[in-house]
């Protein structure tokens, strides 16, 4: 077998590195010969490409695009008849709205409008909203102080992420409440006052207390969105993570939660440690997971379902990597939407129940968009921040 033709079967068992691929364009781009060795083999292999992919760009693109892992070809079976997404990249929310939190103190943040929401939605930065209802916008690049109502400085934010100062007030255990707002297109840390990390995800919102440290009992924070969180250990006062739907009560370790309000799951991940997932009206509902495990909960049907499952496909978007996997195209846009702060208009209803495979890292909404079209052709058009897709 010549070095190629090696580097061909690396290629499409994942397993070729960065300089082999490059070594690997270089010589499919060499030639018509080349291009139709390398055409052959891949077909073979369960990859189907279209007609317009001859082209030296679209290779470019294949090639730049797939990502280096083994058991490629499971991704894009095509006796299960997926369509398949093409490129897969470089290293790795339920529709009736519920009352969404409890009124704690005089002092706790109320519940964001619908509109507000939606407006909030369209912003390109942070927003905080402080106990006393008064709100502030985190710029995405510099430093900045977050003050309380009588100025006092409650957290410092340096670059995307916003640390609360670790203090003990004896004289007011009664919880304050902040609520932070992260829109569309961006993803934020916040370490809380206990030493919790939690990243968030585009288009999510947390609300949790000021002081944690101060709390009596248990450290509760309320989400909305998807979140994964780094839980300082303290036996003494287990952490709680309230999705509206279920619970998720952990004492010290690391998960990952989906929830979007739109979604019809909620979708807890183990990293590492132990937590119970439970219904938050029914608490004998639920169930213990351990690492490698994933509690996904039915809002509609009420029950749990515990599955094991790989957790880097889970947490993927904290490196900025996209994963599709067997996703539906209108669920894919929905993801698409919250990544790249767009909004979609889906003339193509054929394609709205097409099954896609596969994973971006650091791409722009037009690669992608055009890697999903080598495999289901449609036509789309960007105006301003719509994209309207037809076939």
């Amino acid at each position: 077998m010549s070095k190629y033709h090696l580097l061909i079967e690396k290629f499409i068992d994942r397993t070729i590195s960065p300089e082999e691929r490059k070594a690997l364009e270089i010589w499919v781009l060499k030639n018509e010969a080349n291009k139709a060795v390398f055409r052959n083999r891949i077909k073979k292999s369960n990859y189907e490409l279209s007609a317009d992919f001859d082209s030296d760009l679209a290779y470019r693109r294949f090639l730049e695009t797939l990502k280096s892992k083994k058991k490629a070809r499971k991704l894009l079976p095509t006796i299960l008849k997926y369509a398949a997404v093409l490129a897969i990249l470089l290293t790795i929310g339920i529709l009736a709205k519920r009352q969404l939190l409890p009124d704690v103190t005089q002092t706790s943040i109320q519940v964001v409008e619908a509109e507000e929401e939606k407006n909030r939605s369209l912003s390109n930065e942070v927003i905080i909203k402080m106990a006393d209802g008064s709100t502030k916008v985190l710029h995405h690049e510099g430093d900045e102080l977050v003050s309380d109502a009588k100025g006092n400085t409650v957290a410092t934010k340096g670059g995307n992420t916003l640390s609360y100062k670790e203090t003990l007030n004896l004289s007011n255990k009664k919880p304050v409440y902040n609520e932070v707002f992260i829109p569309h297109g961006q993803i934020f840390k916040l370490k809380l006052s206990d030493g919790t990390k939690v990243w968030l995800n585009a288009g999510s919102k947390l609300r949790f207390p000021q002081n944690l440290v101060n709390s009596d009992n248990n450290r509760i924070v309320y989400l909305e969105g998807e979140a994964f969180f780094d839980v300082a250990k303290n036996k003494d006062k287990p952490f709680i993570v309230n999705t509206q739907e279920v619970d998720i009560k952990v004492l010290g370790t690391k998960f990952n939660i989906s929830s979007y309000e739109t979604d019809g799951n909620t979708e807890t991940t183990l990293a590492e440690g132990s937590v119970r997932v439970y219904e938050t009206r029914t608490p004998e509902n639920g169930i213990q997971l351990t690492p490698g495990f994933q509690a996904n909960y039915d809002k509609f049907g009420n029950n749990f379902n515990r599955t094991k499952v790989d957790t880097d496909m889970y947490t993927a978007w904290m490196q900025n990597r996209l994963v599709i996997n067997n996703m539906k195209f209108s669920e894919i846009l929905v993801k698409l939407e919250r990544k790249y702060a767009v909004q979609f208009v889906n003339k193509a209803e054929s394609l709205r129940d097409e099954i896609y495979r596969g994973e971006f890292v650091d791409e722009d909404i037009e690669t992608v968009l055009k890697t999903i079209a080598l495999s289901t052709p449609f036509e789309y058009e960007i105006n301003q921040d719509v994209i309207t897709i037809t076939r």
